[in-house]
Order: C-alpha cells, then structure tokens, then sequence
C-alpha cells in the first residue's frame, strides 16, 4: 500500500472516529428530548396497548385523544431508541425494552418516569445550580420546605410517593429475598418499611418467623390488607411512628433499612444508625441496609444518576463502600459480609 493510501486509510479511520463521537454527544446533548418522549409514551400508556401486537398509528392516536401525525413523530423517535419497532406497513410493535414501561410489569420502569415529571421533581432541576453552589437540596429553595415535609402537606402527592415506595419493595423482595435468608431470623424488623409488601414475603418464605412493621402513622395504615393477602397478619405487630424521634422497636434479630439511608446525609444516618444500635442493646442482632453502592472511578453504574436526585431533592447521597463502612463504624456497627461491588446491595452489619 502506498504512503497515499496509508494516509487516505488514516484519514478515513478519523473521520468515522469523529462521526462516532459526534453522534454520542449527540445522543447525550438530547437526553431531555429522549426523556420527554419516554414520559409521553408513558403517560399515554402505549406500552400496554402494544402488548397483544402491533398497531397502526391512526388506532393509537384516537384511542389516546392525539393528533396522529405528532403521535407517529413520537413514537418514531422512540423507535429510534429501540422502545419499540415501527414496522414496514406504518404499524408499531413493542420490543423488550419497551416491555419495561408496561402497567403490569413487578419492577417496570413505569413509575420512576412518572417520578421523574412530577412537579416535586421537576422544578428542583431547574434550580440544579443552587445544589451545585451550596450542596443543599434545591427541593427547599423552590418549595420553602424540605421533601417530607412536603409530603405531609400535599397528601395527593404523598399517595403517589408511597406508591413509587411500594413498587421498589415489590422490586427489591423479590431480588434479595434469597441473599437475605430471613430464615436466620426469629423476629424482624422492617423500619420505614412503608405498606409491609417486603416483610411480607420474607415472612412468607420463614413461616416460623414474626415481624414489625414500623413505619409512619398514615403509611402503616394501608398495611393491613396486603398483610393479610400475604396471609402473615397475625405475625406481623404495625407499629405507627417516626423512626428519628419515636421508640424503635426492641428485641428484634434484624432491623432492616431499605432504600432509607441514601435520603439523608451522614450525620442524620449516623445519629438513626444510633437510635437502632441502643434498641439492639446486648443482643447480637443485625443491622441490614439494602441500598446502593456507587462504583469507582469511571464505571456507569446508574447509582450515580440517583445520587444526583438525592442532591437535588433530597439532600442525601449515595456512597460507595468506603463511606458505608464510616457511617456504620460512627454508630457503633461493623460490616460482616461481602455485598456487591455496585448498584443494589445487602449490606450486613453488627454491633461493634
């Protein structure tokens, strides 16, 4: 090959190597875009109007009330993202991915998109800047109070919350019901536990076991249908309180904290951290987080996406697994297994 085409051949290799780069950021610098089309397709439910096969355009635009041309713009794009498939006849089809956003789906991403809109979510982003330059939830600056509060005085929203709460219980028991091994555990106690739908199972799979339930007043209220669907009830004591000022539960073997601790920064999990260790005491029970582990360095993991809403929203923060074992040291607890290297994970901790 000639000095020419070795440099033609090198020319080319940049080329597509800038084309390729390009696209990618392309693809990032759309992201809203890519999120507004996921949310209308949501709330349009077009998922589960797929699910039995595919359809022309013209039936999904008049039975979601749209105009059919902008409704085959959307779903054009989201066929570009690969949510569904449009066919050669102009029909679309679901693919699995787009399986994922379906009503019925245990673990769908249906309800983080709706999350993800909602007006408590929505317009703290758009004051990202003051979390940025302060490290305090922009959530305070936009609405004058913190999330919860929030929550107290907005019970429409607070329903959906505990909704959103309740469909990660359901995801998060069936995928450490096994690791957990509730079989272990005479009595436990699942603190925060929103509607009970997670002690439930575990109780379902250690039918000598019992259980408490403790959660907030109005969210334990809601508990005792799903308690007796799941047949556990009568071993399962609901106890309504604030697990920050109210009396925890004593003489447990376990004290679970789901999805509770990345909510609040280390001082306030320290000092709640506290209150669980002195209602363990003497005993040798267990302390177990499942929660999430941020990756080093450059890995994607999608933990650091929702330490981001824990900065705007909240005022929590996700940690890797350094930062767990200092909360956990700082309230009298030490690590005692090996959970996993990222994302969702058991960690399980005893009293030092």
């Amino acid at each position: 090959m000639t000095d020419a085409s070795l440099a033609a051949v090198a020319n080319f290799d940049q080329k597509q190597a800038l084309d390729l780069r390009e696209r990618q950021i392309a693809v990032l610098g759309s992201a809203k875009q890519i999120a507004h089309v996921i949310y209308v397709v949501t709330e349009l439910g077009i998922a589960d109007r797929l699910v039995d096969g595919p359809q022309p355009v013209g039936r999904l635009a008049a039975d979601t009330e749209t105009h059919e041309d902008a409704l085959r713009r959307i779903l054009r794009a989201a066929a570009a993202f690969g949510i569904f498939a449009e066919q050669e006849d102009g029909t679309f089809a679901i693919t699995p991915l787009g399986e994922g956003l379906t009503s019925a789906r245990i673990g769908g991403l249906r309800p983080m998109v709706q999350f993800s809109f909602h007006d408590f979510n929505r317009l703290p982003y758009a004051e990202i800047m003051h979390s940025v330059r302060t490290g305090e939830p922009a959530f305070n600056k936009v609405f004058g109070m913190g999330f919860y509060d929030y929550l107290q005085t907005h019970p429409e929203v607070n329903r959906f919350f505990e909704g959103f709460m309740a469909h990660w219980s359901r995801r998060l028991a069936d995928r450490f019901a096994a690791e957990l091994a509730p079989e272990r555990f005479g009595r436990i106690a699942d603190i925060g536990g929103s509607n009970g739908y997670f002690l439930a199972k575990m109780l379902q799979r250690h039918p000598a076991g019992t259980g408490v339930l403790f959660d907030l007043p109005e969210v334990v209220a809601d508990a005792e249908p799903l308690l007796k669907e799941h047949g556990v009830a009568e071993r399962v004591e609901v106890v309504g309180g604030d697990f920050f000022s109210s009396p925890l539960p004593v003489g447990a073997d376990a004290y679970i904290l789901k999805s509770i601790v990345h909510n609040w920064p280390d001082d306030t999990c320290v000092a709640l951290l506290k209150r669980i260790r002195a209602a363990i005491g003497e005993a040798d029970a267990r302390l177990i987080a499942i929660d999430q582990i941020v990756p080093p360095l450059n890995q994607w993991d999608h933990s650091k996406i929702i330490d981001i809403d824990m900065l705007v929203l909240f005022g929590g923060k996700e940690r890797d697994l350094r930062e767990w074992k200092a909360i956990f040291g700082a309230a009298g607890f030490e690590l005692v297994n090996t959970p996993a290297a990222y994302g969702w994970a058991l960690l399980e901790a005893r009293p030092i």
